[in-house]
């Protein structure tokens, strides 16, 4: 496939390279090149006409829970412990079939927005990754580990997905109130002897941070790495009541974490995750949705936003993210977080063909600042056309069945 015409491409390379009226090569599922006056692949007559559009690196979400999407709304206006009183016993209720449909609708309205692929944290994993292999979708998959008799089952998924081109495993703990001590040895345990990605709630409350001081005698990024959770495996899920100190231990062990600022705001978590002071410190830090009853959509562009506003404002100073940070941060950062950034997350030779084409339409224009323009301007909507793995998904604003 050749995309054709491309009036930008944004590479989000090592050099963050802007590239203007060229096209990009495609070869099976691989970006192959992008340049001017690029020949067809012999065999492959698929072309795409990008004339004045911009093509970017697809979003990469690094926190969701698609499997809740049919309860968005439901529980607008209360604190994190109220809303999961009541969100909690509805998600019982769920029946299988409830999850994988919610799954599919999550799946489809992140896709339309723009993003390539997800982190997602249900119920069902094997399921649902079937799920995201059909709609041609690159996803992170875990089930919730709360209790040991999860862990087999945790175990089991991991060792499926040996060689899966779209789907990767994650062993996620809930949370240091949700799982106990020998739990969380054993997730370490198991992540180490897997080799995969370890996921946790953290610091998201400030009750969450007095409880575990009160069980524990430690902050919450003290008690992890105490434990030894802390490594380049771990991701952070919110860490918005930490210390400098917590960060600096963060960045030591080359943590990751996953930035959750509308779901964060819309609980009234209290406080402002401390962004700047982890970015300085070297933390590597991907943004996130969470679900649709925390945010009420999946649209990375509108987080992108509020990123640099939020910040911005919590820290008096517009100089504190730079709109490439924060485009950094939902395309190659994302990636790292997930453990990906060696196949997806940029448009390099080489790297997987995960890319949207956005056309320069009227909000986007003058293209004084393109990088400023598609963190500030930008929404889902804008996306015409999204590709995933060198298939495209999304044309024209319609979905692309599978055959």
């Amino acid at each position: 496939m050749i995309l054709k015409n491309c009036r930008y491409v944004v590479t989000q390379n090592a050099n963050r390279e802007i590239l203007e009226n060229v096209d990009v090569l495609l070869k099976g599922q691989d970006i192959i090149a992008a340049g001017k006056g690029l020949p067809l692949s012999p065999g492959d007559p698929d072309i795409l006409d990008c004339t004045g559009c911009i093509v970017m690196p697809g979003l990469i979400n690094t926190h969701a829970h698609l499997g809740m999407h049919s309860l968005k709304g439901i529980c607008d206006d209360k604190e994190l412990h109220d809303w999961l009183r009541i969100v909690v016993p509805k998600e019982q209720a769920f029946s299988k079939d409830d999850v994988l449909r919610n799954t599919i609708a999550g799946a489809r309205e992140a896709v339309r927005f723009g993003t390539t692929a997800i982190y997602d944290s249900y119920a069902y994993a094997f399921e649902r990754a079937a799920i995201f292999e059909r709609l041609g979708m690159r996803a992170a998959v875990s089930s919730t580990v709360r209790k040991e008799e999860d862990l087999e089952a945790a175990e089991k998924f991991i060792t499926s997905l040996q060689g899966s081109q779209l789907i990767t495993p994650v062993l996620a703990a809930h949370s240091p109130y949700e799982c106990s001590k020998t739990l969380l040895q054993k997730i370490i345990k198991l992540s180490n002897k897997r080799n995969v990605l370890r996921r946790i709630h953290i610091g998201e409350t400030r009750k969450e941070r007095y409880d575990v001081l009160k069980k524990h005698g430690k902050l919450p990024i003290d008690y992890l790495h105490h434990l030894g959770f802390l490594d380049g495996k771990a991701l952070l899920v919110h860490a918005i009541w930490i210390t400098k100190g917590e960060v600096r231990k963060i960045a030591a062990a080359q943590a990751k974490a996953s930035h959750n600022p509308t779901s964060n705001m819309k609980l009234a978590s209290g406080g402002v995750m401390p962004l700047i002071e982890m970015l300085e410190a070297g933390v590597c830090v991907g943004l996130g949705t969470d679900s649709v009853v925390s945010n009420n959509n999946l649209d990375l562009f509108g987080e992108m936003k509020l990123t640099g506003l939020l910040h911005k404002q919590h820290r008096w100073d517009p100089t504190v993210m730079p709109a490439q940070k924060i485009l950094d941060m939902a395309t190659i950062d994302a990636a790292k977080c997930l453990g990906l950034d060696a196949d997806i997350g940029s448009i390099t030779p080489g790297k997987r063909a995960d890319l949207i084409v956005i056309p320069l339409c009227h909000h986007l224009l003058p293209a004084n600042d393109l990088v400023s323009n598609l963190v500030y301007c930008a929404n889902g909507s804008d996306v015409r056309d999204v590709i995933i793995d060198g298939k495209i998904v999304l044309r024209e604003g319609e979905f692309v069945e599978r055959r």
